[in-house]
């Protein structure tokens, strides 16, 4: 039995990473060794795919940086409250409120695009990291408020009231037992928000120009030009530049969202 699990390991493994080491062994090729016999080690390896993103694309890395950590800190003073008057507070339309709220995710991206145009253009914030944060606040709320909403509503329901018989207010029993106690909830949440925000390329592309607002996601999409053979190297070292933001930010924070996910 052991043998057989260690072999259904191998296989796995291979089938994933395999195509993932042969695309790192392109990003340190030069085009010209590019097609040819298969080879995972590189005849003459070079950096220089990593220098020309890094030298043409640093704006739009930074861009991306300001996007996602922008709309991850919006989304969180945001939600937080609003997920805790959901949760943990009664009110009238209380649930109607909160179900009208999420059903926004069941809304096709695109449907929201023109609406969502006019009303950055309306702000004159078109073309600006501002304009973004906007418009990815709409997307990420609604999962946001969702899934601090639930968290919020399993904690002890008398959290506040043995923190109030001390002496706290109710702002100050949130902000000293029901926020510590919701860390993993918000530090996930706060993940999921950066990573939609890193990845997302409709909004970016429709809302922002080379010379203003572009994301490095928007950039990584120019480089498959349909007009010509795409620059391989380059293309396969933007795609592990791009994606090594969100890697570190998860290997920060894996224990906490185990966590959460353990709740």
């Amino acid at each position: 039995m052991d043998v057989i699990r260690w072999a259904i390991t191998v296989i796995v493994s291979v089938i994933v990473f395999l195509p993932v080491l042969y695309a790192f062994s392109v990003s340190l090729r030069p085009r010209s060794e590019v097609f040819g016999p298969v080879h995972l080690i590189p005849y003459e390896p070079t950096i220089e795919p990593y220098l020309s993103f890094f030298a043409d694309s640093s704006t739009y890395l930074v861009n991306s940086l300001l996007v996602a950590t922008g709309v991850s800190m919006l989304i969180l003073l945001i939600a937080i409250p609003g997920a805790y008057a959901f949760g943990r507070l009664e009110f009238k339309g209380r649930k109607g409120l909160f179900y009208a709220i999420v059903m926004i995710v069941l809304v096709p991206e695109v449907m929201l695009i023109v609406p969502v145009a006019q009303i950055v253009r309306w702000l004159h914030l078109f073309d600006t990291i501002a304009g973004l944060w906007l418009a990815l606040l709409i997307g990420g709320m609604p999962i946001a408020i969702w899934i601090l909403r639930d968290n919020f509503m399993r904690l002890p329901p008398n959290a506040e009231e043995a923190a109030m018989v001390y002496g706290c207010t109710q702002f100050s029993a949130f902000r000293k037992v029901v926020l510590p106690l919701a860390t993993p909830a918000i530090i996930t949440v706060a993940f999921l928000s950066f990573l939609s925000a890193w990845t997302e390329f409709l909004f970016t592309n429709m809302l922002s120009t080379p010379g203003g607002g572009w994301t490095a996601i928007v950039v990584l999409f120019s480089l498959m030009n349909p007009d010509h053979s795409p620059n391989w190297p380059l293309l396969m070292a933007a795609s592990f530049i791009v994606s090594l933001p969100p890697i570190v930010f998860y290997g920060l924070i894996r224990r906490t969202l185990q966590e959460a996910l353990n709740f």
